[in-house]
């Protein structure tokens, strides 16, 4: 499955669903910037749902942090979603686990 970018319904974040890989990998980044540019401003950190993500990588976590780098230079942050366990795993022997906001939802 290719990976996607999309707003949340509520135009409060964005989701990532898929497999992003190498090859995909600079789309989906241009693709999340574009979204957290148009959402909406406030102070809560915006969502980003990894439920129909299929596997992470430190690829995913790349692009991530260039999404998080994004929210930042809006004054904002990201809070991570169903983050996959593998995705979790590389985020945190990277120590960029810290990085992002996680919500309450429970890991896959």
């Amino acid at each position: 499955m290719t990976a996607r970018v999309s707003a949340l319904p509520d135009n409060a974040g964005l989701s990532l669903s898929g497999v992003v890989d190498y090859a995909s990998a600079e789309a989906c980044l241009n693709a999340g910037v574009g979204v957290i540019g148009g959402l909406v401003p406030g102070d809560a950190p915006w969502v980003c749902d990894l439920s129909g993500l299929e596997s992470g990588s430190s690829v995913t976590a790349a692009v991530l942090m260039g999404w998080q780098r994004a929210a930042g230079s809006r004054g904002r942050a990201l809070a991570l979603r169903a983050v996959p366990g593998r995705l979790r795993a590389i985020l945190q022997a990277s120590n960029l686990l810290s990085v992002f906001r996680l919500t309450d939802d429970e890991p896959r």
